[in-house]
């Protein structure tokens, strides 16, 4: 890590002394210190430098017009980033607090999450489009180059979920806005944090992930109406700020099984195909069958 901290003395006017692993999750995240001043330091692996960027163009503009981000601290040459040979260096000012608790600051978020979607309405930028293949066709190829013996059960739902949600209104989509990505600060405000997946898609799909209370491998039939509860809570306050039509609304049991199908594909993408066995996608299967019956009673 010396030679880490050396680049960043290079790149950004701080007197860095001293720097922490934080995290791994897709890109490493580290805490910077420069005295006791802390700062918060992602290191982007070169697979997801491109969207990385993208994030960060989200991210400034947003910061420019005031809206609640970690904010991004330029190089001394002005530059919102340090590309190197294999990775990608972005600094934030570091703000302590904790992740949100979605279902005791429902209504904050609500509004928060309406803010966004308001806000990046005015942004100028173009994102990849998030479509069925997306969320749904990844998951099925690898289920194909798995040799799968269950496919056909697993094509049958990915059918009937896009026959749901394929119409809904597209728009700027976060898309991974779930309660690790919404800190709430010592201030006690709230600030969205990690737009590197940021893509026009279903809006929806935001408030499914951070209204989602279900257990993502084990089903319990009682997750049902705590998330529906969450959703009314959160929904009162999100169209106080941006609209929402109720074809959007009562989209949202799908909309979490769907998640489902792009979640299990990006974690495989991520970490090889053998990380989940034929057993682990039986349970998926399971879980979802048993999650349909529930909603489509």
């Amino acid at each position: 890590m010396e030679k880490l901290l050396e680049r960043l003395k290079e790149s950004w006017p701080y007197p860095f002394d001293r720097i922490d692993w934080n995290r791994d999750m897709g890109s490493t995240s580290y805490v910077v210190y420069a005295g006791e001043i802390p700062y918060f330091l992602r290191v982007i692996k070169p697979a997801l430098i491109s969207t990385a960027v993208t994030g960060v163009q989200v991210q400034w503009f947003l910061q420019q017009r005031g809206f609640p981000v970690p904010a991004i601290l330029p190089t001394a040459k002005g530059e919102l980033y340090v590309e190197g040979k294999e990775d990608l260096l972005i600094l934030y000012e570091f703000i302590p607090g904790q992740d949100v608790d979605p279902e005791e600051d429902s209504e904050a978020i609500g509004a928060l999450v309406g803010q966004l979607h308001r806000e990046m309405k005015d942004y100028p930028g173009r994102f990849i489009c998030r479509d069925r293949d997306f969320y749904l066709g990844r998951y099925l190829r690898i289920l194909e180059q798995k040799e799968y013996p269950n496919i056909d059960a697993y094509r049958t739902i990915a059918e009937a979920l896009w026959q749901k949600v394929g119409s809904l209104p597209m728009g700027y989509c976060h898309g991974d806005l779930y309660r690790g990505n919404i800190r709430k600060g010592a201030d006690k405000r709230l600030y969205i944090h990690d737009f590197d997946t940021s893509c026009w898609g279903f809006p929806m799909y935001d408030v499914t992930l951070i209204c989602d209370l279900t257990d993502y491998f084990r089903f319990d039939e009682g997750n049902y109406s705590r998330s529906l509860a969450l959703l009314a809570r959160f929904l009162d306050k999100y169209r106080a700020e941006n609209p929402l039509n109720q074809a959007e609304a009562d989209a949202f049991p799908a909309l979490i099984a769907l998640q489902h199908f792009s979640t299990q594909a990006t974690i495989m993408e991520l970490f090889g195909l053998d990380c989940f066995s034929w057993e682990d996608m039986d349970g998926q299967l399971n879980w979802l069958e048993q999650w349909n019956r529930q909603w489509l009673a």
